[in-house]
């Protein structure tokens, strides 16, 4: 065990030295040493279909009667057993919800039938239609109720594409892989991204545009069979909405997103890929539209190991800036153009040996005082300026997306308008990375190379309320290859709360992996990809860890790290 004292004084110092040899005394495999992977029961793995209307309130599809659902009405469809979904053995759905015709403003929850819940889901808005994203929990009902939160009519569309195996499933599914959000395809003038080439002009009305996917950006050039994406329409002059499919398959009428003149609308969508490894974005509407895409993650074959299961959850509600649910401090304030608010989204959920990879979350804006966006991030990473969800002014808006927590499981939300608004977060499921790690059986330990003496000025060690620190230097080779984790780890605080590590991690190895680290304090583990990962030869990245929080044990694990997929894998068999 390596404890550390927040209040170490006098002789500590000796103390503090000895726990940072330990605390970095990493350890070395050999090329005859055998991987094992822990038994653990999988989470739910995703399944994609082609999209497939479940319920139609116009034409009666699904049984739920051909007029408008009436004001504080709801209706109640079968899931499971419908379409490509099966009738049993099924956790969750990804669900393409569309209102249409509203006669006036209001707000749907989508449910299990037997299972209520007052959480938003969509919200919409009188003469508009509006389409929106969810993975709904289903229970032992099979069926979803959709309930309509609003005093006047509304039709009502709900279509399918795709589902979550129950984790009890022997079915082999898809792992999902989340990548860091970045711009996939845009058509905007200064923002012109994707493949093929193409210029800053919008889609025409009633034409398309075909988008090279797979092998682009974070995306593999095979084996990804499903694409997260939110897609966005800008400066659009008239009413129309966008249709994305894969680019060997005809087109269907599933809206991926509605859109009206004079805002910008946008949506979370599934997407499925093909063989054609290519999408073909229609634009239904009478007029021109801009078009931005942006990744969230893919899934993927789990053949390939290291993607992450699904959880699903009941919805909850875990911050809401009106009340002050879940903002640190309480506060009821809203948030003020460039304001943020930073939750931890895995605070109450026991995750044991696994980590979470993301959060699906429904976030709204609620009472917004002009047109603006919300950007949802790892709070380690900073605002990537890339939208979760468009609003438009006094209008309340919600939309779907898949969130990567940072190391600390935290998320930061920030208002991009120059209006405030208030904003409300509910948790709807998440992924999980397997449990660390793929072990080896008794490496050999690597002595310490360097260490700071005793009498070193460098190590301060004071009475509570002042700084102390102790450092250490080590190599290590995680497994048994040329190369090595070099580095020289600091670690320091100031008592009883604050905790700061900093090393410098080389990779030394030319074969294309990376060599990453991870941290637990007091028995939760922590990593980061963009500081805790060094990948290729020679390169070197710092590993940065701010924690206001007492720990009394802090250990250390070294991996090797994917640098497409990031998932850590082959890591050292103890905690040291």
């Amino acid at each position: 065990m390596h404890s550390v004292h927040a209040r170490p004084t006098g002789r500590a110092v000796t103390a503090v030295a000895t726990v940072l040899i330990l605390l970095i005394s990493l350890m070395t495999a050999t090329s005859s040493i055998h991987p094992a992977r822990a038994d653990e029961a999988p989470d739910s793995q995703f399944m994609v279909v082609n999209p497939a209307v479940l319920a139609d309130t116009r034409n009666g599809t699904g049984g739920v009667g051909s007029t408008k659902v009436p004001g504080r009405g709801q209706v109640t469809f079968q899931v499971a057993g419908q379409a490509d979904v099966p009738a049993s053995g099924v956790s969750a759905v990804a669900l393409n919800i569309t209102a249409i015709g509203a006669e006036q403003s209001g707000w749907l929850t989508v449910h299990p039938s037997d299972a209520p819940s007052t959480v938003s889901t969509l919200n919409f808005h009188q003469g508009e239609n509006v389409t929106g994203e969810d993975f709904t929990r289903l229970t032992s009902t099979g069926m979803v109720s959709v309930v309509n939160n609003s005093d006047a009519p509304v039709h009502i569309v709900v279509a399918v594409r795709g589902y979550f195996l129950s984790a009890t499933d022997t079915q082999a599914g898809n792992e999902y892989y989340p990548v860091e959000t970045e711009y996939l395809y845009d058509t905007r003038p200064d923002h012109v991204t994707g493949s093929p080439a193409h210029e800053a002009t919008p889609i025409p009305a009633k034409s398309s545009v075909t988008i090279d996917v797979a092998g682009q950006r974070s995306i593999p050039a095979t084996g990804a069979n499903a694409v997260a994406l939110n897609v966005v329409a800008w400066s659009q002059g008239q009413r129309g909405w966008l249709n994305l499919h894969p680019s060997d398959q005809p087109g269907n009428n599933v809206a991926t997103v509605d859109y009206v003149p004079n805002e910008t609308d946008s949506s979370f969508t599934v997407a499925q890929l093909t063989g054609s490894g290519k999408l073909i974005l229609e634009n239904r509407g009478s007029g021109t539209v801009h078009v931005a895409l942006t990744l969230r993650g893919y899934f993927k074959a789990t053949a390939e190991e290291g993607g992450a299961g699904y959880v699903a959850v009941p919805s909850k509600v875990i911050v809401e800036t009106l009340t002050g649910a879940g903002v640190p401090g309480g506060s009821t304030q809203d948030l003020a153009p460039g304001a943020s608010v930073t939750f931890d989204v895995t605070q109450g959920i026991d995750l044991g040996e696994k980590t979470m990879a993301s959060a699906a979350l429904t976030i709204q804006a609620e009472r917004p005082t002009g047109r603006g966006w919300l950007t949802a991030y790892p709070s380690e990473d900073g605002d990537p300026g890339i939208s979760s969800v468009n609003y438009d002014e006094a209008e309340s808006t919600t939309g779907f997306d898949l969130v990567i927590p940072d190391s600390q499981g935290r998320v930061t939300i920030t208002n991009r308008g120059p209006g405030t608004t208030h904003v409300q977060v509910s948790m709807r499921g998440y992924f999980t990375d397997p449990p660390m790690p793929v072990e080896y059986d008794n490496p050999p330990e690597l002595p310490i190379t360097e260490t700071i003496p005793e009498e070193d000025e460098a190590v301060i060690v004071g009475a509570p309320g002042r700084n102390f620190r102790a450092n250490a230097r080590t190599g290590f080779d995680p497994i048994g290859l040329p190369g090595v984790f070099d580095g020289r780890v600091w670690w320091h605080g100031r008592a009883p709360y604050e905790l700061y590590i900093n090393a410098e991690v080389y990779d030394n190895r030319p074969d294309g992996r990376c060599i990453g680290a991870l941290v637990r304090m007091d028995g939760k583990v922590y990593s980061n990809w963009k500081h805790w990962v060094a990948c290729g030869n020679q390169k070197k990245r710092t590993i940065k860890g701010w924690f206001q929080r007492t720990a009394n044990r802090i250990d250390f694990k070294a991996c090797q790290v994917h640098p497409k997929t990031r998932r850590y894998a082959w890591c050292t068999t103890e905690w040291k």
